[in-house]
Protein backbone atom coordinates (compact mmCIF):
# COMPACT_ATOMS: atom_id res chain seq x y z
CA UNK A 1 0.00 0.00 0.00
CA UNK A 2 1.48 3.71 -1.11
CA UNK A 3 0.39 6.79 0.19
CA UNK A 4 1.62 9.37 -2.04
CA UNK A 5 4.42 7.11 -3.18
CA UNK A 6 5.41 6.35 0.17
CA UNK A 7 6.88 3.33 0.63
CA UNK A 8 8.17 2.22 4.26
CA UNK A 9 11.03 -0.23 5.20
CA UNK A 10 12.26 -1.82 7.99
CA UNK A 11 15.45 -0.20 9.49
CA UNK A 12 17.02 3.04 9.06
CA UNK A 13 18.35 4.01 5.12
CA UNK A 14 20.79 7.01 5.62
CA UNK A 15 22.52 6.08 2.40
CA UNK A 16 19.54 4.46 0.34
CA UNK A 17 16.48 5.79 -1.49
CA UNK A 18 14.43 3.70 0.94
CA UNK A 19 12.91 5.28 4.09
CA UNK A 20 11.19 4.45 7.53
CA UNK A 21 8.69 5.67 9.02
CA UNK A 22 10.20 8.34 10.96
CA UNK A 23 12.94 8.77 7.79
CA UNK A 24 9.72 10.22 5.73
CA UNK A 25 8.51 12.47 8.46
CA UNK A 26 12.08 14.04 8.82
CA UNK A 27 12.12 14.17 4.78
CA UNK A 28 8.83 15.79 4.42
CA UNK A 29 9.65 18.03 7.41
CA UNK A 30 12.26 19.60 4.95
CA UNK A 31 15.03 17.69 7.79
CA UNK A 32 18.08 15.50 6.65
CA UNK A 33 17.27 12.15 6.56
CA UNK A 34 17.06 10.42 9.87
CA UNK A 35 15.08 8.46 11.86
CA UNK A 36 15.07 10.77 14.59
CA UNK A 37 14.40 14.31 13.33
CA UNK A 38 14.58 16.88 16.31
CA UNK A 39 11.39 18.27 15.79
CA UNK A 40 9.29 15.13 16.97
CA UNK A 41 8.75 14.04 19.95
CA UNK A 42 11.11 12.01 21.31
CA UNK A 43 8.76 9.16 23.16
CA UNK A 44 6.41 9.32 19.85
CA UNK A 45 9.33 8.77 17.93
CA UNK A 46 10.61 5.44 19.82
CA UNK A 47 6.98 4.24 19.61
CA UNK A 48 7.17 4.83 15.87
CA UNK A 49 10.21 3.21 15.09
CA UNK A 50 9.64 0.20 17.02
CA UNK A 51 6.37 -1.09 15.17
CA UNK A 52 8.19 0.58 11.95
CA UNK A 53 10.71 -2.50 12.57
CA UNK A 54 8.48 -4.91 14.38
CA UNK A 55 4.64 -5.02 12.26
CA UNK A 56 4.80 -7.28 9.17
CA UNK A 57 5.41 -5.48 6.17
CA UNK A 58 1.37 -4.73 5.70
CA UNK A 59 1.16 -3.80 8.93
CA UNK A 60 3.87 -1.50 8.36
CA UNK A 61 2.39 0.46 5.33
CA UNK A 62 -0.34 1.31 7.17
CA UNK A 63 2.17 2.96 9.34
CA UNK A 64 2.14 5.53 6.35
CA UNK A 65 -1.12 7.11 7.14
CA UNK A 66 -0.02 8.13 10.15
CA UNK A 67 2.73 10.40 9.09
CA UNK A 68 0.58 14.10 8.87
CA UNK A 69 -0.12 12.92 12.31
CA UNK A 70 3.52 12.34 13.31
CA UNK A 71 4.48 15.64 11.40
CA UNK A 72 2.31 17.78 14.16
CA UNK A 73 3.87 15.55 17.00
CA UNK A 74 6.26 18.50 17.73
CA UNK A 75 8.75 18.95 20.63
CA UNK A 76 7.67 21.46 23.69
CA UNK A 77 9.40 22.83 26.65
CA UNK A 78 7.40 20.49 28.66
CA UNK A 79 8.07 17.44 26.98
CA UNK A 80 8.82 15.98 31.08
CA UNK A 81 5.29 16.42 31.61
CA UNK A 82 3.86 15.84 28.49
CA UNK A 83 5.46 12.40 29.15
CA UNK A 84 3.74 11.59 31.89
CA UNK A 85 0.63 12.28 30.10
CA UNK A 86 1.39 9.63 28.31
CA UNK A 87 2.86 7.25 30.25
CA UNK A 88 -0.98 7.82 32.47
CA UNK A 89 -2.39 6.82 29.47
CA UNK A 90 -0.68 4.13 28.21
CA UNK A 91 -1.23 2.80 31.79
CA UNK A 92 -5.17 3.24 31.12
CA UNK A 93 -5.10 1.73 27.45
CA UNK A 94 -4.54 -1.55 28.99
CA UNK A 95 -6.52 -1.67 31.96
CA UNK A 96 -8.94 -4.50 30.82
CA UNK A 97 -5.99 -6.43 31.22
CA UNK A 98 -5.20 -5.89 34.76
CA UNK A 99 -5.74 -9.10 36.84
CA UNK A 100 -9.24 -8.71 38.17
CA UNK A 101 -8.91 -8.81 41.88
CA UNK A 102 -6.71 -6.28 41.61
CA UNK A 103 -8.04 -3.59 38.88
CA UNK A 104 -9.10 -1.55 41.53
CA UNK A 105 -5.39 -0.96 42.35
CA UNK A 106 -4.54 -0.46 38.91
CA UNK A 107 -7.23 1.99 38.70
CA UNK A 108 -5.92 3.81 42.07
CA UNK A 109 -2.55 4.50 41.06
CA UNK A 110 -3.42 5.63 37.22
CA UNK A 111 -5.72 8.00 38.84
CA UNK A 112 -3.14 9.43 41.30
CA UNK A 113 -0.28 9.86 38.65
CA UNK A 114 -3.17 11.70 36.37
CA UNK A 115 -3.73 13.65 39.84
CA UNK A 116 0.11 14.31 40.42
CA UNK A 117 -0.22 16.44 36.94
CA UNK A 118 -3.08 18.11 38.21
CA UNK A 119 -1.89 18.91 41.47
CA UNK A 120 -4.85 16.96 43.34
CA UNK A 121 -2.23 13.75 44.68
CA UNK A 122 0.71 14.49 46.54
CA UNK A 123 4.23 12.82 45.58
CA UNK A 124 4.22 10.78 48.63
CA UNK A 125 0.89 9.30 48.55
CA UNK A 126 1.87 8.71 44.36
CA UNK A 127 4.46 7.23 45.35
CA UNK A 128 2.97 4.63 47.65
CA UNK A 129 0.33 3.89 44.85
CA UNK A 130 3.60 2.98 42.79
CA UNK A 131 5.31 1.10 45.20
CA UNK A 132 2.13 -0.99 45.94
CA UNK A 133 1.40 -1.59 42.53
CA UNK A 134 4.93 -2.50 41.39
CA UNK A 135 5.36 -5.38 44.73
CA UNK A 136 1.51 -6.42 43.45
CA UNK A 137 2.55 -7.04 39.85
CA UNK A 138 5.74 -8.89 40.68
CA UNK A 139 3.70 -11.45 42.49
CA UNK A 140 1.31 -12.23 40.41
CA UNK A 141 3.61 -11.50 37.36
CA UNK A 142 1.42 -8.45 36.07
CA UNK A 143 3.14 -6.79 33.27
CA UNK A 144 0.01 -4.34 33.36
CA UNK A 145 0.36 -3.70 37.30
CA UNK A 146 4.02 -2.86 36.60
CA UNK A 147 3.30 -0.20 33.23
CA UNK A 148 0.51 1.50 36.15
CA UNK A 149 3.30 1.77 38.20
CA UNK A 150 5.84 3.04 35.96
CA UNK A 151 3.46 5.53 34.96
CA UNK A 152 3.32 6.46 39.00
CA UNK A 153 7.16 6.51 39.48
CA UNK A 154 6.60 9.24 36.52
CA UNK A 155 4.44 11.01 37.99
CA UNK A 156 5.81 11.45 41.48
CA UNK A 157 10.24 11.91 40.10
CA UNK A 158 12.16 14.62 40.21
CA UNK A 159 13.58 12.84 36.43
CA UNK A 160 10.40 11.62 35.10
CA UNK A 161 12.37 9.88 31.53
CA UNK A 162 12.87 6.83 33.03
CA UNK A 163 9.34 6.15 34.13
CA UNK A 164 7.63 7.76 31.19
CA UNK A 165 9.77 5.44 28.89
CA UNK A 166 9.05 1.89 31.04
CA UNK A 167 5.36 2.42 30.93
CA UNK A 168 4.79 3.61 27.26
CA UNK A 169 7.32 0.45 26.08
CA UNK A 170 5.67 -1.62 28.59
CA UNK A 171 2.25 -1.03 27.23
CA UNK A 172 3.37 -1.08 23.87
CA UNK A 173 4.71 -4.22 24.11
CA UNK A 174 1.51 -5.98 25.04
CA UNK A 175 -0.27 -4.65 23.01
CA UNK A 176 1.81 -5.51 20.20
CA UNK A 177 1.20 -9.58 21.68
CA UNK A 178 -2.41 -8.90 22.81
CA UNK A 179 -4.17 -6.19 20.83
CA UNK A 180 -4.12 -3.89 17.87
CA UNK A 181 -1.05 -2.31 17.30
CA UNK A 182 -2.47 0.37 14.82
CA UNK A 183 -5.24 1.33 16.61
CA UNK A 184 -3.22 1.98 19.69
CA UNK A 185 -0.61 4.24 17.96
CA UNK A 186 -3.73 6.39 16.23
CA UNK A 187 -4.33 6.40 20.41
CA UNK A 188 -1.11 7.59 21.69
CA UNK A 189 -1.50 10.33 19.15
CA UNK A 190 -4.25 11.26 20.05
CA UNK A 191 -2.95 11.58 23.78
CA UNK A 192 0.40 13.51 22.91
CA UNK A 193 -2.19 16.20 21.10
CA UNK A 194 -4.28 16.23 23.85
CA UNK A 195 -1.37 16.73 26.17
CA UNK A 196 0.47 18.95 24.16
CA UNK A 197 -2.40 21.52 23.93
CA UNK A 198 -3.08 21.00 27.81
CA UNK A 199 0.54 21.83 28.44
CA UNK A 200 0.24 24.93 26.13
CA UNK A 201 -2.46 26.50 28.05
CA UNK A 202 -1.08 25.71 30.85
CA UNK A 203 1.75 28.22 30.26
CA UNK A 204 -0.04 30.85 28.68
CA UNK A 205 -2.32 30.57 31.89
CA UNK A 206 1.41 31.14 33.83
CA UNK A 207 2.43 34.14 31.77
CA UNK A 208 -0.59 35.68 31.52
CA UNK A 209 -1.89 35.49 35.53
CA UNK A 210 -1.48 38.81 37.29
CA UNK A 211 1.33 38.96 40.13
Amino acid sequence: MYLNGVWLAPGAHPDSPEGCLMEWVAVLSGLPKTDRPQCVNDLVTSVAIHLNDTLDDEGRQELATFIPRLLAARRDPADHRIGIHLAVWAAGSIAAWAPERLRPLHDRTVAAARGRLTGSVGEEACRALAAEAAEAGAKVKSDVLYVAADAAHAASADDPAGGTVNAVSGALQWIIAHGDPLAWFSGLLEAHAAAWATEAELREERVCCPV
